[in-house]
Protein backbone atom coordinates (compact mmCIF):
# COMPACT_ATOMS: atom_id res chain seq x y z
CA UNK A 1 0.00 0.00 0.00
CA UNK A 2 1.35 3.44 -0.93
CA UNK A 3 1.94 5.95 1.85
CA UNK A 4 2.10 9.71 1.50
CA UNK A 5 4.82 11.48 3.47
CA UNK A 6 3.92 14.62 5.37
CA UNK A 7 5.86 16.75 2.88
CA UNK A 8 4.01 15.16 -0.04
CA UNK A 9 0.67 15.85 1.61
CA UNK A 10 1.65 19.48 2.19
CA UNK A 11 2.64 19.87 -1.48
CA UNK A 12 -0.65 18.27 -2.57
CA UNK A 13 -2.62 20.54 -0.23
CA UNK A 14 -0.81 23.63 -1.58
CA UNK A 15 -1.54 22.62 -5.18
CA UNK A 16 -5.20 22.04 -4.39
CA UNK A 17 -5.44 25.39 -2.67
CA UNK A 18 -3.85 27.21 -5.54
CA UNK A 19 -6.37 25.74 -7.98
CA UNK A 20 -9.42 25.97 -5.69
CA UNK A 21 -11.93 28.57 -6.75
CA UNK A 22 -13.54 30.56 -3.98
CA UNK A 23 -17.23 30.25 -4.76
CA UNK A 24 -18.43 32.67 -2.11
CA UNK A 25 -16.89 35.38 0.02
CA UNK A 26 -19.01 37.42 2.41
CA UNK A 27 -17.22 39.89 4.64
CA UNK A 28 -19.16 41.28 7.59
CA UNK A 29 -18.09 44.31 9.61
CA UNK A 30 -20.41 44.45 12.58
CA UNK A 31 -19.98 47.09 15.27
CA UNK A 32 -21.03 45.57 18.57
CA UNK A 33 -20.43 42.01 17.38
CA UNK A 34 -18.54 39.49 19.55
CA UNK A 35 -14.75 39.69 19.45
CA UNK A 36 -13.83 36.42 21.15
CA UNK A 37 -16.07 33.78 19.60
CA UNK A 38 -17.41 32.49 16.30
CA UNK A 39 -20.58 33.75 14.70
CA UNK A 40 -22.47 31.77 12.08
CA UNK A 41 -23.78 32.09 8.56
CA UNK A 42 -27.10 30.32 8.08
CA UNK A 43 -30.16 30.33 5.86
CA UNK A 44 -33.85 30.07 6.66
CA UNK A 45 -35.73 26.81 6.25
CA UNK A 46 -39.27 27.83 7.09
CA UNK A 47 -39.78 30.81 9.38
CA UNK A 48 -38.91 29.09 12.64
CA UNK A 49 -35.63 27.35 11.91
CA UNK A 50 -32.37 27.96 10.14
CA UNK A 51 -29.56 25.81 8.76
CA UNK A 52 -25.96 26.73 9.58
CA UNK A 53 -23.59 26.69 6.62
CA UNK A 54 -20.44 28.45 7.88
CA UNK A 55 -18.71 30.05 10.88
CA UNK A 56 -16.23 32.90 11.25
CA UNK A 57 -14.32 34.72 13.97
CA UNK A 58 -13.38 38.40 13.99
CA UNK A 59 -10.10 38.98 12.13
CA UNK A 60 -8.78 42.37 11.04
CA UNK A 61 -12.14 43.95 11.79
CA UNK A 62 -14.21 41.51 9.68
CA UNK A 63 -16.00 38.20 10.01
CA UNK A 64 -15.12 36.50 6.74
CA UNK A 65 -17.38 33.71 5.50
CA UNK A 66 -15.89 31.93 2.51
CA UNK A 67 -16.09 28.57 0.81
CA UNK A 68 -15.35 26.61 -2.32
CA UNK A 69 -18.93 25.43 -2.85
CA UNK A 70 -21.43 28.03 -4.09
CA UNK A 71 -24.19 29.09 -1.71
CA UNK A 72 -27.74 28.30 -2.76
CA UNK A 73 -29.80 31.46 -3.01
CA UNK A 74 -32.19 32.50 -0.27
CA UNK A 75 -32.54 34.69 2.79
CA UNK A 76 -29.41 34.20 4.87
CA UNK A 77 -28.60 35.20 8.42
CA UNK A 78 -25.61 36.37 10.38
CA UNK A 79 -26.30 34.56 13.65
CA UNK A 80 -24.83 35.96 16.86
CA UNK A 81 -27.04 33.81 19.11
CA UNK A 82 -30.32 31.89 18.89
CA UNK A 83 -32.20 35.12 19.64
CA UNK A 84 -29.99 37.64 17.83
CA UNK A 85 -29.44 37.49 14.09
CA UNK A 86 -29.60 39.72 11.02
CA UNK A 87 -30.92 38.64 7.64
CA UNK A 88 -29.94 39.57 4.09
CA UNK A 89 -30.13 38.19 0.56
CA UNK A 90 -27.82 35.69 -1.07
CA UNK A 91 -28.98 35.60 -4.68
CA UNK A 92 -26.58 32.91 -5.83
CA UNK A 93 -25.27 35.25 -8.53
CA UNK A 94 -23.38 37.67 -6.28
CA UNK A 95 -20.48 35.56 -5.06
CA UNK A 96 -18.49 38.21 -3.17
CA UNK A 97 -19.82 41.20 -1.24
CA UNK A 98 -19.33 43.11 1.98
CA UNK A 99 -21.76 44.04 4.75
CA UNK A 100 -21.13 46.87 7.19
CA UNK A 101 -23.57 47.63 10.00
CA UNK A 102 -23.99 47.97 13.74
CA UNK A 103 -26.01 45.84 16.15
CA UNK A 104 -28.03 48.77 17.50
CA UNK A 105 -30.07 49.33 14.33
CA UNK A 106 -29.03 46.91 11.60
CA UNK A 107 -31.55 48.03 8.96
CA UNK A 108 -30.84 51.75 9.38
CA UNK A 109 -27.05 51.40 9.52
CA UNK A 110 -26.35 48.61 7.03
CA UNK A 111 -24.36 49.26 3.86
CA UNK A 112 -23.55 46.73 1.16
CA UNK A 113 -20.69 46.68 -1.33
CA UNK A 114 -21.10 44.71 -4.58
CA UNK A 115 -24.63 43.54 -3.79
CA UNK A 116 -27.35 45.19 -5.84
CA UNK A 117 -29.82 42.62 -4.54
CA UNK A 118 -29.38 43.80 -0.95
CA UNK A 119 -29.37 47.45 -2.00
CA UNK A 120 -32.85 46.83 -3.43
CA UNK A 121 -34.16 44.90 -0.41
CA UNK A 122 -32.77 47.22 2.23
CA UNK A 123 -33.75 50.31 0.27
CA UNK A 124 -37.30 48.95 0.54
CA UNK A 125 -36.94 48.13 4.24
CA UNK A 126 -35.51 51.57 5.06
CA UNK A 127 -38.34 53.21 3.13
CA UNK A 128 -40.94 51.23 5.11
CA UNK A 129 -39.21 52.24 8.34
CA UNK A 130 -39.45 55.89 7.29
CA UNK A 131 -43.13 55.47 6.46
CA UNK A 132 -43.79 53.89 9.87
CA UNK A 133 -42.13 56.88 11.50
CA UNK A 134 -44.30 59.22 9.42
CA UNK A 135 -47.40 57.29 10.48
CA UNK A 136 -46.39 57.73 14.11
CA UNK A 137 -45.91 61.47 13.55
CA UNK A 138 -49.34 61.73 11.95
CA UNK A 139 -50.97 60.08 14.98
CA UNK A 140 -49.12 62.41 17.35
CA UNK A 141 -50.02 65.52 15.37
CA UNK A 142 -53.77 64.94 15.40
CA UNK A 143 -55.69 66.20 18.39
CA UNK A 144 -57.95 63.38 19.56
CA UNK A 145 -60.39 66.00 20.91
CA UNK A 146 -60.93 67.32 17.39
CA UNK A 147 -64.32 66.06 16.14
CA UNK A 148 -62.77 65.59 12.69
CA UNK A 149 -59.76 63.65 14.07
CA UNK A 150 -60.74 60.27 12.62
CA UNK A 151 -61.50 61.66 9.18
CA UNK A 152 -58.24 63.61 9.14
CA UNK A 153 -56.27 60.57 10.23
CA UNK A 154 -57.84 58.41 7.52
CA UNK A 155 -57.05 60.96 4.81
CA UNK A 156 -53.43 61.35 5.85
CA UNK A 157 -52.91 57.60 6.24
CA UNK A 158 -54.48 57.02 2.82
CA UNK A 159 -51.97 59.44 1.33
CA UNK A 160 -49.16 57.60 3.09
CA UNK A 161 -50.42 54.24 1.84
CA UNK A 162 -50.56 55.57 -1.71
CA UNK A 163 -46.93 56.66 -1.37
CA UNK A 164 -45.97 53.18 -0.18
CA UNK A 165 -47.88 51.48 -3.02
CA UNK A 166 -46.26 53.71 -5.64
CA UNK A 167 -42.79 53.03 -4.22
CA UNK A 168 -43.33 49.26 -4.23
CA UNK A 169 -44.73 49.22 -7.77
CA UNK A 170 -41.82 51.34 -9.01
CA UNK A 171 -39.27 49.12 -7.22
CA UNK A 172 -40.76 45.92 -8.63
CA UNK A 173 -40.91 47.31 -12.16
CA UNK A 174 -37.36 48.68 -12.16
CA UNK A 175 -35.88 45.51 -10.64
CA UNK A 176 -37.95 42.83 -12.34
CA UNK A 177 -36.17 39.47 -12.39
CA UNK A 178 -34.06 40.10 -9.30
CA UNK A 179 -34.49 37.86 -6.29
CA UNK A 180 -34.97 40.95 -4.12
CA UNK A 181 -37.98 41.98 -6.19
CA UNK A 182 -39.42 38.47 -5.86
CA UNK A 183 -38.99 38.60 -2.06
CA UNK A 184 -40.67 42.02 -1.86
CA UNK A 185 -43.51 40.92 -4.13
CA UNK A 186 -44.13 37.68 -2.23
CA UNK A 187 -44.67 39.66 0.96
CA UNK A 188 -47.34 41.94 -0.52
CA UNK A 189 -50.94 41.32 0.44
CA UNK A 190 -53.44 40.71 -2.32
CA UNK A 191 -55.43 43.85 -3.03
CA UNK A 192 -59.16 43.13 -3.17
CA UNK A 193 -61.22 45.22 -5.61
CA UNK A 194 -63.34 47.83 -3.86
CA UNK A 195 -66.23 47.27 -6.24
CA UNK A 196 -68.22 44.32 -4.84
CA UNK A 197 -70.37 42.43 -7.38
CA UNK A 198 -74.06 41.92 -6.76
CA UNK A 199 -76.04 38.72 -6.30
CA UNK A 200 -78.98 37.99 -8.64
CA UNK A 201 -81.33 39.49 -6.02
CA UNK A 202 -79.40 42.79 -6.03
CA UNK A 203 -77.66 42.31 -2.68
CA UNK A 204 -73.89 42.57 -2.40
CA UNK A 205 -71.97 39.29 -2.63
CA UNK A 206 -70.74 38.83 0.96
CA UNK A 207 -68.39 36.02 -0.06
CA UNK A 208 -66.65 37.94 -2.85
CA UNK A 209 -63.73 39.28 -0.77
CA UNK A 210 -62.95 35.81 0.61
CA UNK A 211 -63.22 34.08 -2.75
CA UNK A 212 -61.14 36.71 -4.56
CA UNK A 213 -58.45 36.73 -1.88
CA UNK A 214 -58.22 32.95 -1.89
CA UNK A 215 -58.19 32.68 -5.69
CA UNK A 216 -55.31 35.15 -5.94
CA UNK A 217 -53.47 34.19 -2.75
CA UNK A 218 -50.47 32.67 -4.56
CA UNK A 219 -50.23 35.26 -7.36
CA UNK A 220 -47.16 36.95 -5.88
CA UNK A 221 -45.15 33.78 -5.24
CA UNK A 222 -42.77 32.50 -7.92
CA UNK A 223 -42.89 28.73 -7.40
CA UNK A 224 -40.40 28.21 -10.22
CA UNK A 225 -37.62 29.81 -8.15
CA UNK A 226 -36.08 27.27 -5.76
CA UNK A 227 -34.61 30.06 -3.66
CA UNK A 228 -37.98 30.60 -1.98
CA UNK A 229 -37.31 27.41 0.01
CA UNK A 230 -34.61 29.24 1.94
CA UNK A 231 -36.89 32.09 2.99
CA UNK A 232 -39.34 32.43 5.87
CA UNK A 233 -42.35 33.39 3.76
CA UNK A 234 -43.18 30.13 1.94
CA UNK A 235 -44.00 28.27 5.16
CA UNK A 236 -45.79 31.33 6.53
CA UNK A 237 -48.03 31.51 3.48
CA UNK A 238 -48.71 27.76 3.50
CA UNK A 239 -49.81 27.94 7.12
CA UNK A 240 -52.01 30.97 6.52
CA UNK A 241 -53.62 29.42 3.45
CA UNK A 242 -54.54 26.11 5.06
CA UNK A 243 -55.51 27.63 8.41
CA UNK A 244 -57.52 30.65 7.29
CA UNK A 245 -58.73 29.90 3.78
CA UNK A 246 -59.26 26.13 3.53
CA UNK A 247 -62.40 24.60 5.03
CA UNK A 248 -61.20 21.66 7.13
CA UNK A 249 -63.21 18.87 5.58
CA UNK A 250 -61.64 16.11 3.54
CA UNK A 251 -62.74 17.08 0.01
CA UNK A 252 -61.87 20.74 0.54
CA UNK A 253 -58.42 19.95 1.95
CA UNK A 254 -57.65 17.50 -0.86
CA UNK A 255 -58.74 19.93 -3.61
CA UNK A 256 -56.71 22.80 -2.17
CA UNK A 257 -53.69 20.59 -1.46
CA UNK A 258 -53.75 19.45 -5.10
CA UNK A 259 -53.94 23.08 -6.23
CA UNK A 260 -50.90 24.20 -4.23
CA UNK A 261 -48.88 21.07 -5.00
CA UNK A 262 -49.57 21.54 -8.72
CA UNK A 263 -48.29 25.13 -8.49
CA UNK A 264 -45.17 23.91 -6.70
CA UNK A 265 -44.29 21.46 -9.48
CA UNK A 266 -42.67 24.34 -11.38
CA UNK A 267 -39.53 23.55 -9.37
CA UNK A 268 -38.65 20.06 -8.16
CA UNK A 269 -37.12 21.23 -4.85
CA UNK A 270 -40.13 23.41 -4.09
CA UNK A 271 -42.47 20.55 -5.05
CA UNK A 272 -40.77 18.18 -2.63
CA UNK A 273 -40.95 20.71 0.19
CA UNK A 274 -44.60 21.66 -0.35
CA UNK A 275 -45.63 18.01 -0.66
CA UNK A 276 -43.71 17.17 2.52
CA UNK A 277 -45.25 20.13 4.38
CA UNK A 278 -48.86 19.29 3.45
CA UNK A 279 -48.30 15.59 4.17
CA UNK A 280 -46.73 16.36 7.53
CA UNK A 281 -49.67 18.60 8.46
CA UNK A 282 -52.38 16.05 7.66
CA UNK A 283 -50.75 12.66 8.23
CA UNK A 284 -51.83 12.59 11.88
CA UNK A 285 -54.38 15.39 11.96
CA UNK A 286 -56.37 15.76 15.16
CA UNK A 287 -59.40 16.85 13.13
CA UNK A 288 -61.78 13.93 12.68
CA UNK A 289 -62.48 13.03 9.06
CA UNK A 290 -59.20 14.14 7.49
CA UNK A 291 -57.52 10.73 7.51
CA UNK A 292 -58.20 10.33 3.80
CA UNK A 293 -55.96 13.31 2.98
CA UNK A 294 -52.79 11.35 3.68
CA UNK A 295 -54.02 8.39 1.65
CA UNK A 296 -54.76 10.70 -1.29
CA UNK A 297 -51.35 12.41 -1.11
CA UNK A 298 -49.55 9.09 -0.90
CA UNK A 299 -51.41 7.51 -3.82
CA UNK A 300 -51.42 10.60 -6.03
CA UNK A 301 -47.85 11.76 -5.47
CA UNK A 302 -45.50 9.60 -3.40
CA UNK A 303 -46.45 6.32 -5.05
CA UNK A 304 -46.65 7.83 -8.55
CA UNK A 305 -43.75 10.17 -9.19
CA UNK A 306 -41.64 10.63 -6.02
CA UNK A 307 -38.45 9.42 -7.67
CA UNK A 308 -36.42 10.71 -4.72
CA UNK A 309 -37.78 8.00 -2.41
CA UNK A 310 -35.60 5.02 -1.61
CA UNK A 311 -37.02 1.53 -2.05
CA UNK A 312 -37.54 1.30 1.70
CA UNK A 313 -39.28 4.68 1.89
CA UNK A 314 -41.55 3.80 -1.01
CA UNK A 315 -42.51 0.54 0.69
CA UNK A 316 -43.35 2.36 3.93
CA UNK A 317 -45.75 4.66 2.08
CA UNK A 318 -47.31 1.71 0.25
CA UNK A 319 -47.71 -0.26 3.49
CA UNK A 320 -49.22 2.73 5.30
CA UNK A 321 -51.76 3.28 2.54
CA UNK A 322 -52.69 -0.40 2.61
CA UNK A 323 -53.47 -0.09 6.33
CA UNK A 324 -55.23 3.29 6.32
CA UNK A 325 -57.27 3.18 3.12
CA UNK A 326 -59.97 0.77 4.37
CA UNK A 327 -60.08 2.61 7.73
CA UNK A 328 -60.85 6.09 6.40
CA UNK A 329 -63.75 8.00 7.90
CA UNK A 330 -66.89 7.13 5.94
CA UNK A 331 -65.72 3.65 4.96
CA UNK A 332 -67.57 0.56 6.19
CA UNK A 333 -65.55 -0.96 9.02
CA UNK A 334 -63.50 -3.94 7.78
CA UNK A 335 -64.85 -7.37 8.58
CA UNK A 336 -64.08 -8.37 12.17
CA UNK A 337 -64.56 -12.05 13.05
CA UNK A 338 -63.90 -12.68 16.76
CA UNK A 339 -65.08 -14.85 19.68
CA UNK A 340 -66.62 -14.17 23.06
CA UNK A 341 -65.61 -15.98 26.27
CA UNK A 342 -68.21 -18.66 25.60
CA UNK A 343 -66.66 -19.50 22.22
CA UNK A 344 -69.44 -17.85 20.23
CA UNK A 345 -68.52 -16.16 16.94
CA UNK A 346 -69.23 -12.41 16.91
CA UNK A 347 -68.97 -9.99 13.99
CA UNK A 348 -69.45 -6.23 13.87
CA UNK A 349 -72.28 -6.67 11.37
CA UNK A 350 -74.31 -8.46 14.05
CA UNK A 351 -74.54 -5.29 16.10
CA UNK A 352 -78.06 -3.84 16.21
CA UNK A 353 -76.93 -0.63 17.86
CA UNK A 354 -77.56 2.85 16.57
CA UNK A 355 -73.84 3.24 17.16
CA UNK A 356 -71.18 0.61 17.71
CA UNK A 357 -67.93 1.34 19.53
CA UNK A 358 -65.09 -1.04 18.73
CA UNK A 359 -62.63 -0.65 21.59
CA UNK A 360 -59.28 -2.39 21.13
CA UNK A 361 -57.27 -2.96 24.30
CA UNK A 362 -54.57 -5.16 25.78
CA UNK A 363 -55.01 -6.83 29.19
CA UNK A 364 -51.35 -6.02 29.90
CA UNK A 365 -51.61 -2.35 28.90
CA UNK A 366 -51.29 0.15 31.77
CA UNK A 367 -53.40 2.79 29.99
CA UNK A 368 -56.09 0.18 29.32
CA UNK A 369 -56.19 -0.79 32.98
CA UNK A 370 -56.46 2.86 34.01
CA UNK A 371 -59.29 3.44 31.54
CA UNK A 372 -61.24 0.26 32.34
CA UNK A 373 -63.33 1.69 35.23
CA UNK A 374 -64.32 4.67 33.06
CA UNK A 375 -65.28 2.36 30.21
CA UNK A 376 -67.42 0.25 32.57
CA UNK A 377 -69.25 3.34 33.87
CA UNK A 378 -69.83 4.57 30.32
CA UNK A 379 -71.14 1.17 29.19
CA UNK A 380 -73.79 1.18 31.94
CA UNK A 381 -75.43 4.25 30.38
CA UNK A 382 -74.60 3.53 26.75
CA UNK A 383 -77.03 0.66 26.29
CA UNK A 384 -80.04 2.91 26.89
CA UNK A 385 -78.74 5.22 24.15
CA UNK A 386 -78.57 2.40 21.62
CA UNK A 387 -74.79 2.14 21.80
CA UNK A 388 -73.15 -1.28 21.62
CA UNK A 389 -69.56 -1.72 22.83
CA UNK A 390 -67.22 -4.36 21.43
CA UNK A 391 -64.35 -4.66 23.93
CA UNK A 392 -61.74 -6.46 21.80
CA UNK A 393 -58.53 -7.81 23.30
CA UNK A 394 -55.57 -7.61 20.90
CA UNK A 395 -53.74 -10.32 22.83
CA UNK A 396 -54.18 -13.99 21.93
CA UNK A 397 -54.48 -15.37 25.48
CA UNK A 398 -57.99 -16.09 26.73
CA UNK A 399 -56.90 -16.49 30.36
CA UNK A 400 -55.46 -12.97 30.45
CA UNK A 401 -58.69 -11.57 29.03
CA UNK A 402 -60.82 -13.46 31.56
CA UNK A 403 -58.66 -12.16 34.40
CA UNK A 404 -59.07 -8.60 33.08
CA UNK A 405 -62.86 -9.04 32.81
CA UNK A 406 -63.08 -10.35 36.37
CA UNK A 407 -60.87 -7.66 37.86
CA UNK A 408 -62.54 -4.68 36.16
CA UNK A 409 -66.09 -5.99 35.76
CA UNK A 410 -66.39 -5.54 32.01
CA UNK A 411 -68.69 -8.54 31.60
CA UNK A 412 -72.11 -6.94 32.16
CA UNK A 413 -72.63 -4.11 29.70
CA UNK A 414 -70.33 -4.84 26.79
CA UNK A 415 -69.16 -7.70 24.60
CA UNK A 416 -65.72 -9.02 25.59
CA UNK A 417 -64.06 -10.47 22.52
CA UNK A 418 -60.78 -11.92 21.30
CA UNK A 419 -59.15 -13.31 18.17
CA UNK A 420 -59.26 -17.00 18.95
CA UNK A 421 -58.21 -18.05 15.46
CA UNK A 422 -55.33 -15.58 15.21
CA UNK A 423 -56.89 -14.14 12.05
CA UNK A 424 -55.59 -10.64 12.61
CA UNK A 425 -52.45 -8.68 13.26
CA UNK A 426 -54.33 -5.74 14.73
CA UNK A 427 -51.60 -3.20 14.00
CA UNK A 428 -51.83 -3.91 10.26
CA UNK A 429 -55.51 -4.76 10.00
CA UNK A 430 -56.93 -1.99 12.19
CA UNK A 431 -54.01 0.43 12.69
CA UNK A 432 -53.82 -0.41 16.39
CA UNK A 433 -50.29 0.86 17.00
CA UNK A 434 -51.17 1.80 20.59
CA UNK A 435 -53.83 0.68 23.03
CA UNK A 436 -56.51 1.54 23.76
CA UNK A 437 -57.74 2.47 20.27
CA UNK A 438 -61.40 3.15 19.55
CA UNK A 439 -63.58 3.29 16.45
CA UNK A 440 -67.12 4.69 16.48
CA UNK A 441 -69.44 3.28 13.81
CA UNK A 442 -72.91 4.40 12.72
CA UNK A 443 -75.85 2.02 12.22
CA UNK A 444 -74.55 1.11 8.74
CA UNK A 445 -71.17 0.23 10.31
CA UNK A 446 -69.47 3.17 8.61
CA UNK A 447 -66.56 4.69 10.51
CA UNK A 448 -67.52 8.11 11.84
CA UNK A 449 -64.76 8.57 14.40
CA UNK A 450 -61.53 7.01 15.61
CA UNK A 451 -59.16 7.34 18.55
CA UNK A 452 -61.80 9.20 20.54
CA UNK A 453 -61.19 9.08 24.32
CA UNK A 454 -63.94 7.57 26.48
CA UNK A 455 -64.88 10.88 28.10
CA UNK A 456 -65.49 12.33 24.61
CA UNK A 457 -67.68 9.50 23.24
CA UNK A 458 -71.02 11.18 23.95
CA UNK A 459 -69.85 14.65 22.96
CA UNK A 460 -68.50 13.33 19.67
CA UNK A 461 -71.75 11.49 18.88
CA UNK A 462 -73.75 14.64 19.68
CA UNK A 463 -71.48 16.65 17.40
CA UNK A 464 -71.87 14.06 14.64
CA UNK A 465 -75.67 14.06 14.94
CA UNK A 466 -75.77 17.86 14.89
CA UNK A 467 -73.58 17.90 11.79
CA UNK A 468 -75.78 15.33 10.04
CA UNK A 469 -78.88 17.32 10.90
CA UNK A 470 -77.39 20.50 9.46
CA UNK A 471 -76.39 18.67 6.28
CA UNK A 472 -79.88 17.27 5.77
CA UNK A 473 -81.46 20.71 6.32
CA UNK A 474 -79.13 22.35 3.81
CA UNK A 475 -80.14 19.94 1.01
Amino acid sequence: MKRFTLSALLILFTLLQSHAQQEYSIKVKLDGGPTDRYIHLAHFLGYNQYIKVDSAKLENGFYHFKGEEPLKGGIYLVVLSTSKYYDFIVSGDEKAFTIEADTVDFVKSVKFTNSRENDILFGYRKFLSEMNNKAGEINKSIDSADPNANQLRREKMAGLQEEVTNYINKTLKENEGTFAAKVIKANQEIEIPKEIPLNPDGSKDSTFAYRYYKAHFWDNVDFSDGRILRTPFLQTKLEKYFKDLVYQVQDSVINNADHVITLSKQNNEVYRYVLWWVTNKYENSEIVGLDGVFVHLAEEYYLKDADWLSEDQYKKFADRVKILKPLRTGEVFPHLYVYDVNDNVVTVNQSKGKYTIVYFYSPDCGHCKDAAPELVEYAKKAKDKGIVIYNVSVDYELDKMKEFIKKYGTDEHMLNLWDKGHHYYFRDNYDVYATPTSFILDSEKRIIGKRIPINEFDRFIEFYESKQKNLSQSK
